[in-house]
This record gives structure tokens, sequence and C-alpha cells, in this order.
């Protein structure tokens, strides 16, 4: 929260601004959905990749492609058109397709025309052990999809993601600007601001991640104090930059599954996370999702600073704007369904409670919800303001710290 919610709901109620979301989220919600569930014959604990391959004539292309750690469920989010449905168990974790790999292929007699706005969710694969690809040779599933934004953007929405793209806190997509257009446009965030996971240098197998989760209308910049103080001879800074007028169970899945393939793709053993405001909200739901995906990473350490685990009342009355409103608003409203599933079930990450006496945002009352004192390994106050506090050198000392005794050396 870069300034005051409240503050923020009245300036853009009365103005412009909910007319962009209504006209974004419709944009959003003329996506189809393709999705269901995959399971396998062979029993191996590896990853499974399903592919969503769009026809285009007499000929197809990948379009996007979903990473599991078991079996289980998959989405795709979808342009209308005419799709098939594929799937591989990946025995040797590199996403790509081996002729050795158990393969299911595109049944070209049951292909999925989907209609804007329709949601196909029902479907139900099988990898059976024997099945093999037709294919002559290996095929490297991420090079044979659609890479531009636009034209990306022109079949799926899941994959105009950055998964583990190396860039810098200054590089002008993390600009607030930008970081507004999350909020408010979230359909035009999607490939002007390009989400996903960032690394803030090349990856190092000997360094633990640690990911940064910015709050609502922020952005990774909002880390820079606190990534500065990162002792990066242990560790190495992740931020996820996503746009956050998004519902918030959508963000969660799309973070977990931009991990996973991380996950997949540079095998570490584990990570820690941690977030600022609404970004705790997102990051718990994560938690619990990779958790109950299987995911092969532990998490020592989960630390969230200033979050407003019982919502904000300014939340409640922007999700009853009569023009429409941001779908964050929704969840970010005191007892919705989401605030109320993040305490449903425990995601078994140590979590340290970070909250602020002078916030100027978010209520003391919010941030000291009785079920995330309760859940929590520590709770700590600090009398900073809701940006102030990630300036704060205290804080900046007591991360390292946090840091340092969770992660084995």
């Amino acid at each position: 929260m870069k300034a005051l919610l409240g503050a923020v709901l009245l300036a853009s109620l009365v103005g412009c601004a909910m007319l962009d979301v209504k006209e974004q989220q419709a944009k959003l919600d003329a996506n189809c959905r393709i999705g269901g569930q995959v399971a396998t014959e062979r029993g191996d604990a590896v990853p499974i990749v399903v592919v969503l391959a769009r026809q285009r004539g007499e000929s197809w292309e990948v379009a996007d492609h979903f990473v599991l750690e078991r079996p289980g469920l998959f989405g795709f989010a979808a342009s209308a058109g005419t799709y098939g449905v594929a799937a591989f168990q990946d025995l040797n974790r590199d996403l790509k397709l081996q002729r050795v790999e158990p393969y299911l292929a595109v049944d070209r007699n049951g292909l999925i025309t989907c209609k804007p706005g329709e949601r196909r969710m029902d479907l139900a694969l099988r990898i059976s052990a024997g099945a093999r690809s037709a294919f002559g040779e290996t095929l490297d599933i991420s090079a044979l999809q659609v890479r531009t934004f636009d034209a990306q953007m022109d079949v799926s929405l899941t994959q105009v993601t950055a998964v583990g793209e190396i860039a810098e806190l200054a590089d002008p997509r993390f600009d607030q600007a930008l970081a507004e257009d999350g909020l408010w446009r979230p359909f035009d965030f999607l490939f002007k601001g390009h989400p996903g996971i960032y690394f803030l240098g090349a990856y190092d197998r000997t360094k633990t991640p640690v990911l940064f989760v910015h709050g609502i209308n922020g952005s990774p910049q909002n880390f820079r104090t606190l990534i500065e103080g990162l002792d990066r001879r242990r560790f190495q800074p992740w931020v996820y930059y996503y746009p956050s007028g998004a519902a918030l169970p959508n963000v969660a899945s799309h973070l977990t599954q931009t991990m996973r393939q991380l996950q997949v793709r540079y095998g570490f053993s584990s990570f820690a996370v941690v977030a600022h405001s609404m970004g705790g909200l997102v990051s718990r739901g994560f938690l619990q999702r990779y958790r109950e995906g299987g995911g092969a990473a532990s998490v020592p350490l989960f630390v969230s600073i200033a979050t407003p685990w019982d919502g904000h009342k300014a939340a409640e009355w922007g999700a009853k704007a009569p023009i429409g409103s941001a779908r964050v608003f929704t969840d970010m409203a005191p007892n919705s369904a989401y605030l109320q599933s993040l305490y449903g079930r425990d995601p078994g990450v140590p979590h340290y409670l970070l909250y602020t006496s002078n916030d100027g945002t978010v209520t003391k009352e919010s941030q000291l919800r009785d079920a995330a004192q309760k859940g929590a390994a520590s709770v700590e106050g600090f009398h900073e303001t809701h940006m102030g506090v990630l300036e704060a050198a205290a804080v900046s000392a007591r991360l390292n710290e946090l840091l340092a005794r969770a992660v084995a050396p």
C-alpha cells in the first residue's frame, strides 16, 4: 500500500479509474478457461507438464504449459479458439519432452473449441506408463511456445510471465506508474509490466533464494533498502511482481505456478519469503498451495511486514462501488472468503509477524488478527509508518538475523 488505502479509493472511485477497472475486468473475463485433472499410471515422484496446443489451420502451436509436482489440477486462461491438451512425465526435470518419457498426445477427436468467457474445467487426463511421443527429437516446450508479449496475449494470459528473468530494481517496468496500472488496469499491466518472478542477478545454486512480495499499488522497488542490506554471501534476492488489482486467489495461484517452474528448472532445496502489506496475504495463500501441490523445496522462514491479516474496511466499501471495482477489494474486505481461507489450512512454515504501531494505513488490530498471532513463531512491533518500515535499519537487521538463524550455512 503506497498510500492510505482509503484515500486511494476515495480519489479513484469518483474519477475515471473505476471505469477503467470495469473495462479491464471485462477483457480478462473474455478469456476462456481450460482445465481439469491429470493422473499417471506410473508412480514416479517427478513433475508433470501439461501442454496447451492451439490449432492454426492445419498446424499447431504450443500456447501454454502448466507444471505440477504430482498428479492434480491444472488450468489455463486462453483467448477464444480451438485447442488440444497433451501431457508428459518429466523424468529428468528439464521441461523438455524426450522419447523415453511417458506421454499423452493430443486427442484429435476431442478438440476443444472455446468461446469467449467459456469454462471447460472438466478435462480428465491419464498418462499411460508405456505411451511415448512420436516426435523424432527432444521438444523444448518453453522454446516452442509463443514468446512475444503481443503474440502471447493473443493466445494465453498465464504465460505472459517472467520466470527467472534477470532485472535490476531500477528497471522501468517496476516504476510507480506501471505499478498503479496493476491496480486499476490489470489487463494492460500483463504486457506492460510483465508480471512474474525476477532474479536480481544470475542464479547461484550456492545461495538460498529470498522471495520478496510487494503489496497493493506497490512494486519490487519498495524493497530496495531490505535488498541492499541482504547478506549476499549467503542469499540471492528474487522479487515477485504482479497486478495488485487482481483477485488474490488468482495471484496466489500464479505465484505458485511460477515458483513451481523455477523449482523444476533449478532444483533449489529451500527458499525464504519476505512480504509487505497485502503481499503477506498473497504469500500465505501461495505457501498453502505450494505445500498442498507437493512443492519439493523447504520454506524455513516466512516474514510478513505490516500485513492486514483481518482486511481493510475501505476495501469493503470499494467492493460495493456501483460501477464496479478491482477484484482485490472483495478479497481485502474484512471476513472475505479469501481471508478466512488463509487460516483454514496450515502451510507448515515458520511465520515471523512484524507489525507497525505508527502505521497510518493498516490498523494495528488488523495486523494483529488473533489467528495470525496464534500461528506465528514470533510477533514483533516497530514504531514505523506503513512504508517507512521498509526503510528502517532495525527491520533490515532483524531480517538478516532471522535468515541467518533459519537457513543453515
